[in-house]
């Protein structure tokens, strides 16, 4: 496998994209335990970590996307900027 071929390049995507689906995983998981207790009994303070279990939810969702969108803008990019301009 050589530097820059396209087996490379679909090796680093699948790299990038197992960390974010893991970080996306573990915020889910969190977040659906911390939203369990609203489940079993409704009050204020369950009605309060399933507000902050959503919000984990949401925010390691976005993470996960910001995480993968700069790990590809850093890793990838110059891979097709530096291999492609050397073929032409």
């Amino acid at each position: 496998m050589e530097l820059g071929s396209a087996e490379h390049k679909r090796k680093l995507m699948t790299a990038i994209l197992r960390v974010a689906l893991k970080t996306a995983t573990l915020g889910l998981i969190i977040g659906i335990l911390m939203i369990i207790p609203m489940v079993v009994r409704l009050n204020d303070f369950s009605l309060g970590l399933a507000y902050v279990g959503f919000a984990i939810i949401l925010g390691s969702q976005v993470y996960a996307t910001i995480l993968a969108w700069k790990k590809y803008q850093k890793i990838i990019k110059p891979f097709d900027a530096m291999y492609n301009s050397n073929k032409d």
